[in-house]
């Protein structure tokens, strides 16, 4: 993904000619491995966020919450949350309409339980209990 962020410079692969020696080449998008691209990912994700009306949670950093919808995340996973899915279904057409001004790359359709393998039951006392698989 496009990423904005320190330079990243490479050497040339063994095999590559017509170059001196001692040139580098630099990256134009970032590596997924990256030291920093977990951090890049998270400022744009909240940048995105921040920009359809999200706030921040200060006590979870990875917890956002606007008037309708709350998204959790986890490195590169969200999990969208609302009263009505129309809500969820409005923000996330959202990032589909600037996929390409952002380069926003998205996969809907895994379930709570995929999330983190975790199982989320209701418990009947308006609670629910939550068992890692």
């Amino acid at each position: 993904a496009d990423m904005k962020g320190d330079p990243v410079y490479i050497h040339l692969p063994p095999k590559m000619s017509g170059f001196p020696k001692d040139h580098v080449l630099k990256l134009n998008k970032s590596l997924y491995d990256q030291a920093d691209t977990p951090k890049m990912w998270y400022d744009k994700l909240k940048a995105g966020v921040e920009k359809r009306g999200f706030n921040d949670c200060k006590a979870d950093p990875c917890l956002f919450i606007s008037k309708k919808v709350i998204c959790i995340c986890y490195v590169d996973d969200s999990l969208w949350f609302a009263k009505n899915s129309k809500y969820i279904d409005d923000v996330l057409q959202s990032f589909k309409d600037d996929r390409y001004k952002y380069n926003w790359e998205m996969k809907e359709g895994s379930s709570v339980e995929e999330f983190l393998r975790i199982k989320i039951d209701p418990t009947g006392d308006g609670g629910y209990k939550l068992t890692q698989t």
